[in-house]
This record gives structure tokens, C-alpha cells and sequence, in this order.
């Protein structure tokens, strides 16, 4: 049987002697598919502007070429794609890369690039009104802040923009520390981020789960050491990232040992994963 204290359901499923949860945000805890493709489109308009404007022609095929670099296809926003799990600077590279093959010269280009994603970034401000919570976020966190478990935040978006979500929902009082991912530091799936936010959170990364919407929040949670990783699924409009410990259809799968004792739910058989 499962002790209350220190345990995570999944569904029916129980994680025991868990000590912390830590979330993705874009993808997981926020709606961004819609803001990231639409990001994605401005910053190829806009670096083609640039290089049209300041190198001359532009060949033709680098709109699909920069698309199918950031992971934006014909069926929109691949969720394991660039634009979803990597950081601002590794989509500038990919540009870089993609216009330097094209003939581009590249000292020249990553100056352009920078320059049109700094341009496209401040067309769509704030970011935080075009990246809602899923449903059932608010509640979800309100019940993990019931329990024993602490909660982080893990993103590859930044720092600033971390904040700027937990605060703008007030999601704030219900997490106990957040993580973004700046300038130089490393990107997921490098556990070295996750290794300093559950340090600062004051838990053993081997008793703390990952969930995430991405292969980069797996292999995050297996280089780590983490506990489990649990996908989320199709409620957040994809299919459940292969690999995953456990799989959540909706935010009312889970809940803690205290969410069903206080609600006097029967326990269910519970083990390590």
C-alpha cells in the first residue's frame, strides 16, 4: 500500500516517496503552440527582409528551408521541434547555419539574424497574453500546494519570461522556485539547471519527477537521475512523448497522497518506477 505523505498519483498509478515536482512551461503549463509558430514565421519574414535588404536577392526556398530548421512544417508546430524545446539562441544558429549554406556570408548573417529576432520578439509583446494556461493548471498547482511535495519550474524560455508567467496568472505563491534558461547557460536535456533548482529547492533529484511535453523533459529527467518523467498527452494537442514513465490525458490525473486522503480515496498499490 502507498503511505500518504511523499506520493504522487499519476491516474492510478503511485509514485512513492517523491519530495518535488518540476514543471516545463511552454507546452506543459502554457498553451504556446499558437505563439511559437506565429514567432517562428515573423522571424523568417524578417531575416529574409534583412538579407534581401543588405545582401542582395534572396534564393529561393529559404522561408521552407528556416521553417524545417525551427520545426515548423505544413501540419504547423512539430512539439518536439526547435521552436519548442530549444532556446532563443539555439534558433538564431539554426538560421545562421541554414543562410551561411545558402552562400551568405556568416559573420554577416548572425548579425542580421539577431537583429530580425530582436524585431520579431518585439512585435508580439507581451509574450505572456499569447501563452495562456492549459485548463486545470490553477487547480493543479492549488492542490500540489496541499501536499508535502515541493513544486518547480524548469524552462527552456527565459528567465525573464519564467516570471513574467507565474506572476501574470498568479501562479507565483504556489511555486516554490523557478528556473529559466539565459544567455550562455545550458539547454535541456544538460541536467546542470536541474541539478542547481533542486538544490535551491532542497530535494534529491533522484525523488523528484519531471513533467514535460517534449524528448528534451525525457532525456532531461534520465540524465538527471530523476525519478520518473510523465509525458503529457493529447488534452495539451499532441501524442505522449515516447519513453515516458507515465502519460496524463488531463491535469485531473494528478494529484498526491494528502489530495486523496482529505478526499477519501482509496489507496492503490504503489511502487518505484
Amino acid at each position: 500500500m502507498c503511505w500518504p505523505l511523499n506520493s504522487l498519483y499519476c491516474q492510478n498509478h503511485c509514485l512513492a516517496d517523491i519530495e518535488a515536482v518540476v514543471f516545463d512551461k511552454d507546452g506543459t503549463l502554457a498553451d504556446s503552440s499558437r505563439f511559437l509558430e506565429k514567432l517562428a514565421r515573423i522571424r523568417v519574414q524578417f531575416c529574409l527582409e534583412a538579407v534581401q535588404l543588405h545582401l542582395g536577392s534572396v534564393s529561393a526556398g529559404l522561408d521552407e528551408l528556416l521553417l524545417s530548421s525551427f520545426g515548423v512544417g505544413s501540419t504547423g508546430l512539430n512539439p518536439d521541434g526547435l521552436m519548442a524545446v530549444g532556446t532563443r539562441q539555439a534558433n538564431q544558429q539554426a538560421a545562421v547555419t541554414i543562410l551561411a549554406q545558402a552562400g551568405y556570408s556568416a559573420d554577416r548573417v548572425t548579425s542580421l539574424v539577431a537583429a530580425a529576432f530582436a524585431e520579431a520578439a518585439a512585435l508580439l509583446q507581451p509574450k505572456v497574453t499569447y501563452t495562456p494556461p492549459f485548463e486545470g493548471t490553477q487547480a493543479l498547482l492549488s492542490r500540489l500546494a496541499e501536499s508535502s511535495l515541493r513544486v518547480g519550474v524548469l524552462s527552456s524560455d527565459s528567465s525573464a519570461h519564467v516570471e513574467e508567467f507565474l506572476t501574470h496568472y498568479g501562479f507565483a505563491p504556489w511555486v516554490d522556485d523557478w528556473q529559466g534558461t539565459d544567455t550562455d547557460d545550458p539547454a535541456k536535456p544538460d541536467p546542470t539547471l536541474l541539478y542547481q533548482l533542486c538544490n535551491r529547492l532542497k530535494v534529491r533529484v533522484a525523488k523528484t519527477v519531471v513533467i514535460g511535453d517534449s524528448w528534451a523533459d525525457l532525456y532531461l529527467a534520465k540524465n538527471a537521475g530523476a525519478a520518473a518523467f510523465v509525458s503529457v498527452s493529447e488534452g495539451w494537442g499532441r501524442p505522449p512523448v515516447a519513453g515516458a514513465s507515465l502519460v496524463l490525458t488531463t491535469w485531473d490525473d494528478l494529484t498526491t497522497g494528502e489530495n486523496r486522503l482529505s478526499s477519501h480515496e482509496s489507496r492503490d498499490k504503489c511502487g518505484s518506477l
